[in-house]
């Protein structure tokens, strides 16, 4: 389980037949990011002629060719992102048209071009699906927990919270591992832990 994605945010700029292309790579935490990453594209790069754009997230694969003939833009930039096996992830080329066509063949190549470059600077990491829990459990255990939880990759972080009910632990876990969790916390708190929140985590 898990994912490809981008490991950080990278930007490259080419001239090709007098057109500037930008290029903008981005790991996507959520679909809806995508709106913003747009318009703070236009808003700092003024003027472009186009904004084409490709974004995977999970089974949602979309683009847009903003403009430009169907199919030699958006397309051509997403086509990128699937090659290399990327998730949750956009880029957006932004094109100031300079004075000479390009044609079809050109376009596609300009585009996907670009967004190559931009991936490559960007570089990949791979993220394995996580989760984070909220569970609540008598005093006397949380000793026990936090040891076994620090001895264990599988547990990316732990935090405690007391009220006069017992805690309230908040854990961060790899998925791969959660029935492996849920039989351990039965075991060190004597079936007494109690699940309060499970929900996935975001990048």
């Amino acid at each position: 389980m898990g994912f490809e994605t981008l490991a950080r945010r990278a930007e490259h700029e080419e001239i090709v037949k007098a057109s500037r292309f930008v290029a903008l790579a981005q790991p996507l935490a959520r679909l809806e990011g995508l709106e913003a990453l747009l318009e703070e594209r236009r808003s700092r790069l003024p003027g472009a002629s186009h904004h084409v754009w490709g974004v995977r997230w999970g089974e949602t694969l979309r683009w847009s060719d903003d403009g430009e003939p169907a199919g030699t833009a958006g397309r051509p930039v997403l086509e990128v992102l699937l090659k290399r096996g990327l998730d949750r992830a956009a880029v957006v080329v932004t094109r100031f048209y300079g004075g000479r066509k390009l044609g079809a063949g050109g376009l596609a190549r300009a585009y996907g071009g670009a967004a190559a470059k931009a991936i490559d600077a960007a570089g990949a990491r791979r993220v394995e699906d996580r989760e984070r829990w909220r569970v609540r459990l008598p005093f006397g255990a949380v000793d026990g927990v936090v040891r076994s939880a620090a001895d264990d990759a599988a547990v990316l972080s732990v935090t405690t919270d007391y009220d006069g009910a017992g805690a309230v632990m908040t854990f961060d876990v790899l998925e791969a591992s959660a029935d492996r969790w849920r039989e351990r916390l039965a075991d060190l708190t004597r079936g007494q832990a109690t699940m309060l929140e499970r929900r996935a985590l975001d990048l």
